[in-house]
Formats: C-alpha cells, sequence, structure tokens
C-alpha cells in the first residue's frame, strides 16, 4: 500500500513540477520573466486564491466531520507553526547578524503552503484537501505577517496586526467558513464563474513557481551546507514530527493527509520577495526556496505516503 500511495503521489508532484517547468522555459526564453510573473502573483494572491477557497466552502456539503475538521486544521496548523518557531529559535544562535538569522528562521518555518501544497492537496485528495489545506493557508497568513516580517526584517519592522485579519487569504477563509455552516447556496452564473476561475490557480501557480527556479543560482544552492540544514527542518523533521503528533492526537484519514501535505511543503517562495522588501538578501531567499523547492520532489510524496499507512 506505501509504494502505490508513493507512486501515486510521486506522479503528481511530477505533474506538477512539469507545469513549473513551463514557467522554466518561459523565463529563460523571455516570454514570461520573473519580473512579469510578479503582477501574476498579486492576481493569484488577491483574486484567485481567494476564489478558490470560497469556491471550496460553497460546494462542500455540511457534515458534523467537516465541522470537527475545521477546528481541527486550525489547531494542527497553529500547532505546527509554533513547534516550527521552537525548532527554529534553536538553530543558528551564534550568528551575528539577526537579518541572516531571520531569512533562515522565516525558511524553516513557513511553507510554500498556498502555491503548491494546495494544488497538492487538491490533485491527491480533491476538493475535500482544498477544504483543510485552506484554514492551513489562513494561519499561514497570521504567521507570516507577524512572526515572518518580524524575523525577516532583522526584528525591525512594526507588526501590522490589521494585516492579521485583513489579508485575502485570511478573509477568504473568513468568509468560506459561515458559507459552508450555513449552507448558503450561490447561483450558478456565479458559481460556475468562480469555478473557473479557482481552477486556474494550481497551473498559474506552478507556472509562476518555475519562474523563480529559473532564476536560481544552481552553483550556489547545492554548495551551502546550511541551505542543507535548512531544508531538512523544512522537509523532514518538522513534517515527519508533526505528523506523528497529528497521529497520535487520533487525526485520520483525508484531514490527515491534507495537514501532512502543508506543513511538508518547501520553504515560502515568497521568502525572496519579503527578503527583498525589509532589505535582507534576496539572492540567499531565492537559494534556500530554490534548494527546498527541488528536494521536495523527493521528501513530499515519501512523507505524504506515509500519512496513508501510519
Amino acid at each position: 500500500m506505501f509504494l502505490n500511495n508513493l507512486q501515486t503521489i510521486a506522479t503528481q508532484v511530477l505533474m506538477l513540477y512539469l507545469i513549473a517547468g513551463i514557467g522554466f522555459v518561459a523565463d529563460k526564453t523571455g516570454i514570461f520573466p520573473q519580473k512579469s510573473s510578479k503582477k501574476v502573483i498579486d492576481l493569484l494572491f488577491n483574486i484567485i486564491l481567494p476564489i478558490a477557497i470560497i469556491h471550496t466552502f460553497i460546494t462542500m456539503e455540511y457534515t458534523p466531520e467537516r465541522v470537527k475538521g475545521l477546528f481541527i486544521a486550525f489547531a494542527c496548523a497553529v500547532g505546527t507553526h509554533l513547534f516550527g518557531m521552537a525548532i527554529s529559535a534553536l538553530t543558528f544562535r551564534k550568528r551575528s547578524s539577526l537579518l541572516e538569522k531571520g531569512i533562515y528562521h522565516y525558511a524553516i518555518v513557513l511553507s510554500n503552503a498556498a502555491f503548491l501544497a494546495l494544488p497538492l492537496a487538491k490533485s491527491v485528495i480533491g476538493e475535500e484537501g482544498v477544504f483543510y489545506c485552506s484554514v492551513y493557508v489562513g494561519v499561514f497568513n497570521i504567521f507570516a505577517f507577524t512572526y515572518g516580517i518580524h524575523e525577516i526584517s532583522g526584528h525591525k519592522a512594526k507588526i501590522d496586526f490589521k494585516k492579521i485579519i485583513f489579508n485575502p487569504g485570511t478573509i477568504s477563509v473568513l468568509i468560506g467558513i459561515p458559507l459552508f455552516l450555513l449552507q448558503i447556496k450561490i447561483p450558478y452564473f456565479i458559481s460556475y464563474p468562480m469555478e473557473l476561475v479557482g481552477n486556474t490557480n494550481s497551473p498559474l501557480a506552478m507556472i509562476v513557481f518555475g519562474t523563480f527556479l529559473a532564476n536560481a543560482d544552481f552553483k550556489h544552492i547545492f554548495i551551502k551546507k546550511e541551505l542543507y540544514f535548512v531544508s531538512f527542518l523544512r522537509l523532514i523533521f518538522i513534517p515527519i514530527c508533526m505528523l506523528l503528533i497529528f497521529r497520535l492526537c487520533g487525526v485520520t484519514g483525508d484531514l490527515l493527509v491534507a495537514l501532512t501535505i502543508s506543513s511538508s511543503a518547501p520553504t515560502a517562495t515568497n521568502t525572496a520577495m519579503y527578503a527583498a522588501k525589509y532589505e535582507n538578501d534576496t539572492a540567499l531567499g531565492s537559494e534556500i526556496a530554490a534548494q527546498a523547492s527541488i528536494l521536495s520532489i523527493v521528501t513530499m510524496p515519501v512523507i505524504v505516503a506515509l500519512a496513508y499507512v501510519i
């Protein structure tokens, strides 16, 4: 069973990375350079991803198990981030630069939940996977706009607590949950366009992701030992620990798989973007995200397959 699940998940991961390959080629040929992709990221983050999340909530049938699953997903997502923060606090303590330490800590704690975990969950589990992963994305945004910017700015940036709630990912979950709980039916002429727009999230996210890989310095990403340590924590240690904790807490089925996918995703691609915004090392941010993303092709299928048999 493990090998069958491993093959299935590895195939889904490979297909997503083949789509990323389109972005890689498009960047290298100048058809769609990374500079242009930044506008598409705004489109994805502010419009397409929220629509995809809301559409999943309005089409999901109400059951007591799913309501319980939402609360469990929220608690597990918070627990995963807090566990990552505790682990990261023990690392790179001898580094004198708060900026360098901050970018490593950001990369350890925050995963590419929206741009990779959400598409993979949809491919492996279906809409139920998106349903639970959406909660994880909402929690990710809370930590990204607080702990994340505090670390990556070298403890200089002021935390804007309004962004904890007033960001597209969190708002879409807060809109979606009441619609799901009340089972409000949206007219077809509205829900179908939402479905069409939401379906573009996965391919567009992976194409944009490919442009970031195209700009990574492959001469450096497999030389620096620090990057391997960060990737080990992000891709193996934290997700395996959380998988065992989830299972010990009684989490099973699609919920367990969805949470495992989210926690095992590579470093967030916005590591480089936030590094640039807060005058940190953009090249280092790109290198960490690129190495973790490449290695995740191997690690994610294995860890997610374990979630089916543990």
